[in-house]
């Protein structure tokens, strides 16, 4: 019965960590199903949404069933983690490693791997990549770089005092635009506005989130491709709605045009 609960924490702790990392749910299942058959009982059932983790082990030789119910409210995309994960899974079904070890090496990788710093310097990075990668000029980069500081900055922010992240996505475009529009017209007339926008948003752009609401439409997994839909739509909606807040802001206050 010991080792029965310590398997059902450790296919639990499994799916916790892929969902937050933004793993498909059919995999999450898979991998969680993989975990417990190893208990060699008669049951096993591993259910994974967007919002939540349910997990049953039953067989006719145990008192009761062992049933784990998680919540899931953070989500983001670390796919080396959802690496990890599938790499400790599968030693432990191969009989590599021990149970005990699977958990353990499972809770160091939900621990925080990079420091703020770490992550603040990859989002600038990231945005002063894609204006590279757009053709964008040196005045572009340096430009992609200052609002990739911002971005960096309200997510920390955000983080902190733990705000909506759709207004979280707001507030921080929205201060994008406005940098663009400033550094256009008091630093660096020709500045190429759209290279400068769309480069520093790249960071918060939902393309993992539609790419796995697809493959879960397509695995039958309707309530989450429907949910994770909804998520990357509303997410979008937040970038759209903060840039053209910003621009819109810029004009009224400089009384400029947006050009």
């Amino acid at each position: 019965m010991k080792n029965d609960k310590l398997l059902m924490d450790t296919a639990v702790l499994a799916g916790e960590i892929m969902l937050q990392s933004g793993a498909e749910t059919y995999r999450v299942e898979d991998t969680m199903c993989h975990i417990l058959k190893t208990s060699k009982r008669q049951s096993i059932e591993a259910l994974a949404l967007m919002t939540g983790i349910v997990a049953t082990i039953n067989d006719e030789k145990m008192e009761q069933p062992i049933t784990a119910v998680k919540n899931i409210k953070e989500r983001s995309t670390n796919l080396n983690n959802i690496i990890k994960v599938n790499e400790i899974s599968r030693k432990y079904c191969g009989g590599e490693i021990l149970l005990e070890e699977a958990y353990e090496r499972l809770k160091q990788v939900k621990e925080k791997q990079y420091s703020r710093m770490q992550f603040n310097l990859a989002t600038i990075a990231v945005a002063a990549g894609f204006a590279v990668m757009y053709g964008g000029s040196a005045a572009d980069v340096l430009a992609t770089a200052l609002s990739g500081v911002w971005l960096a900055a309200c997510m920390m922010f955000a983080k902190r005092i733990k705000m909506s992240p759709i207004f979280a996505d707001i507030f921080s475009c929205a201060g994008i635009a406005i940098l663009a529009m400033a550094a256009k017209a008091v630093l660096l007339v020709g500045l190429n506005l759209d290279i400068v926008i769309i480069s520093a948003i790249m960071p918060i752009v939902p393309g993992v989130a539609i790419t796995n609401a697809i493959r879960d439409t397509l695995q039958g997994d309707y309530l989450s491709g429907c949910a994770r839909i909804l998520e990357a739509f509303l997410k979008a909606a937040s970038i759209a709605v903060g840039i053209g807040l910003g621009l819109m802001l810029y004009k009224t206050l400089t009384g400029g045009g947006i050009g």
